[in-house]
């Protein structure tokens, strides 16, 4: 027969009260009392009743990450760190796609709120551009955490990176080098990013009293493609720039590939900077020279800021802008390739 409670109640000496209090890691309870319940759990080999738990607390401890396929920043972090703090929270880790343009992906996130399948939703962008996810999961009375949140106007606890400082650091550099005709890749339109990095953009070349060419400035994804399409179009112009600031670091290896299937010598004839540093960025060649943004910890964060919260943390001050620096590989150099 399986030990009980009641075994682990027996043989700490203390209440079946006391021991469910330090099983759910309730308060009220002194470290060494504690400390003597967790060792009667280990020598009973007493597993708690993870269904009952949930039950009596009217919670799931259970977390959903709203994701958008078509975008993998910043939902490439490392799986194993994430499943680990989960475990480590006692928290079950759930990701859900969401398409915000999708009436099906409405009624789903709207089932889940209500239903109070999850104790608290992390959201990726461009989930929340449209306003739909804060909206419904305020009017269920859900926590959310967002990262880079499409607007920034409310009292929702986020994690973002300064984009638009980013971009000046990567266009100071680039104009540092004696580069002036730099091109630009607009990201998406339902990112925030994306028009933060383009006013970071715009405003360097405005201090360095440089004019603004639109003919510069490429709508793309900030994909491989996206880049590749924007570079090979940059360069059917009468006079192609002499750098580019590809606002993504996959659309910067886009970038790459199509300047050297062109016959460019890089960087001499083209120096190249991305944003967001991700980890095959120091590996391709030459080595991209980029703006570091812990994108991969920011769903980490996120996650560890939602937990904290749904333990009764307070909700005040928690945006977060994470700090960017500028990271030189050997995609750029000086106009003339020295």
């Amino acid at each position: 027969m399986p030990p009980t409670i009641k075994d682990v109640a027996r043989l700490s000496g203390c209440s079946i009260k006391t021991v469910s209090r330090v099983i759910n890691n309730e308060p009220h309870v002194t470290g060494k009392t504690r400390a003597r319940v967790q060792a009667a759990i280990q020598a009973t080999g007493y597993i708690p009743n993870q269904a009952a738990r949930h039950l009596v607390q009217k919670r799931s401890f259970a977390v959903c990450i709203l994701i958008y396929p078509g975008y993998s920043q910043p939902a490439s972090a490392p799986l194993s760190r994430l499943l680990e703090l989960a475990y480590e929270e006692n928290y079950d880790l759930l990701f859900q796609n969401y398409y915000p343009a999708f009436p099906k992906s409405h009624r789903i996130l709207a089932d889940l709120a209500s239903g109070r399948r999850f104790d608290g939703f992390v959201s990726t962008p461009p989930c929340d551009a449209d306003g739909l996810v804060p909206d419904l999961l305020t009017t269920y009375k859900v926590p959310l955490v967002m990262i880079n949140p499409f607007d920034r106007g409310g009292d929702y606890p986020f994690i973002s990176g300064d984009d638009e400082l980013g971009a000046r650091l990567a266009m100071n550099h680039l104009l540092g080098l004696g580069h002036r005709w730099i091109a630009c890749f607009r990201g998406p339109r339902n990112l925030r990013s994306s028009f933060d990095r383009l006013a970071g953009y715009q405003s360097a070349l405005t201090a360095a009293d440089l004019p603004f060419d639109p003919a510069l400035v490429q709508d793309t994804e900030f994909t491989f493609d996206g880049g590749y399409t924007a570079t090979r179009l940059l360069f059917s112009l009468k006079q192609p720039p002499s750098a580019i600031y590809a606002a993504n670091d996959e659309a910067a290896l886009g970038a790459l590939f199509a300047a050297q299937e062109l016959g460019l010598t890089l960087p001499g004839q083209l120096s190249i900077c991305g944003h967001d540093d991700l980890a095959i960025s120091s590996h391709v060649w030459p080595a991209l020279t980029t703006i570091h943004q812990p994108v991969e910890d920011m769903l980490e964060q996120a996650v560890r800021l939602l937990i904290d919260l749904l333990k009764g943390g307070s909700i005040s001050g928690r945006q977060v802008v994470l700090q960017p620096r500028l990271i030189i590989r050997g995609s750029t150099t000086t106009v003339s390739g020295g």
